[in-house]
């Protein structure tokens, strides 16, 4: 594979036959549905002539929200109503948005550790005061996030429930039940990124929203960015009406309307046809196939990880006094690998002995020669 990336959420080394980048957490260009889109494209400008330029209802135009809404119940084999849905630009716009409603400059936030490393950049460019909360093999500790509660009141706690990023694990359902139990308790919102519920390789795992049971306590994102393309900028907000009515309330709505209606017309063709469901169905095939193989490879190469069973991503154990920050330029240099540190998913632990591996980006033998030499990285030292 050898195209190389443009842009991306920060300074990445591009995908070159000579370095394999394991930080590239996005899809190959070979799982990017061209095709499918270009015609959908192609058909809505002839069909919505130039209503299809014009602002957009807020929370979208009801024909997509009701597609919408079928492909979700669909994939997450509960219920999920169009009036509970409303398009957003894509989950970074999605927590800015949020971090200004839920937020002020000051106020507590409580957040997974490790994390989404960009959550919490956008957070502080919010002024809000970010605390982390302990993440294991069952996601997100509640018995510390409950101590954590005890200290005071938070604006919002921020977790990613599913195929978490970066460790890949799940929320286990006595936990989910027991967080919405203390969003009740505590008066705050849960901020759920949900991008990956879709994507697994074995179980169907459960939607935070299940688990809400019209108390509004959940503020679920979705996005199309792991399921169709990132350059799409479209993803959803789910959660109960009045929930939803906050949301929408936001002044950036409030004054442009809808906040990408051009994108969602030409992702509502292939949603509404069953096309989406068919190239997710796929994805799960692909990635499913590319984590088996990258965690044989990683047992081979006798690296500690967590087995993917749905996501984009592993967490790597290199061991004591390991510092993957240090290693990762000469990784690049010297052997050709690169990786997420796991310094860069911290909140408040200390993870410099971990790495994230994303197997969503390479084919089945790239990831194998990336592991080869990936095991060669503890031995190098940062001096």
């Amino acid at each position: 594979m050898t195209q190389t990336t443009q842009g991306g959420p920060y300074p990445q080394t591009p995908a070159t036959p000579d370095v394999i980048n394991f930080g590239l957490g996005q899809p190959s260009p070979s799982l990017l549905p061209m095709a499918e889109v270009a015609a959908a494209a192609t058909e809505q400008l002839v069909e919505a002539g130039p209503l299809l330029l014009q602002y957009g209802r807020g929370p979208g135009y009801e024909a997509f929200l009701e597609a919408l809404a079928g492909f979700l119940t669909e994939g997450y084999g509960h219920a999920v109503r169009p009036d509970e849905l409303a398009v957003t630009g894509g989950t970074s716009m999605a927590l800015a948005l949020v971090s200004q409603l839920l937020g002020g400059a000051g106020d507590r936030v409580l957040c997974g550790d490790p994390t989404y490393f960009l959550a919490h950049g956008i957070f502080a460019t919010h002024r809000l005061a970010i605390e982390g909360v302990p993440v294991d093999d069952e996601g997100l500790d509640v018995d510390a996030l409950e101590a954590k509660l005890a200290e005071g009141p938070v604006a919002f706690v921020y977790c990613i429930p599913t195929f978490q990023n970066p460790r890949g694990v799940c929320l286990s359902d006595a936990r989910a039940a027991r967080l919405i139990d203390l969003a009740e308790r505590h008066d705050f919102i849960v901020v759920a990124d949900e991008p990956y519920n879709l994507l697994h390789f074995g179980a169907r795992p459960t939607c935070l929203m299940a688990h809400d049971h019209g108390r509004g306590r959940v503020l679920s994102l979705g996005s199309f960015s792991k399921i169709l393309g990132p350059g799409l900028r479209l993803g959803w907000v789910h959660c109960a009406p009045p929930l939803r009515q906050r949301f929408l309330s936001h002044g950036a709505i409030r004054s442009g309307g809808c906040l990408n209606p051009l994108v969602a017309r030409i992702v509502h063709g292939p949603m509404a046809d069953g096309t989406l469901t068919r190239h997710v169905a796929g994805l799960r095939e692909v990635l499913g196939r590319r984590a088996q193989r990258l965690s044989a490879a990683l047992d081979g190469a006798g690296l500690p990880h967590h087995r993917p069973e749905g996501g984009y991503f592993t967490w790597v154990d290199l061991g004591e006094g390991a510092d993957t920050t240090a290693l990762l330029e000469r990784a690049k240099d010297e052997l050709g690998v690169g990786y997420c540190p796991g310094q860069r998913c911290a909140v408040d632990a200390d993870l410099r002995r971990y790495l994230r591996l994303a197997f969503a980006f390479y084919d089945e033998a790239e990831l194998a020669r990336g592991v080869e030499r990936l095991a060669r990285v503890a031995e190098l030292s940062p001096g």
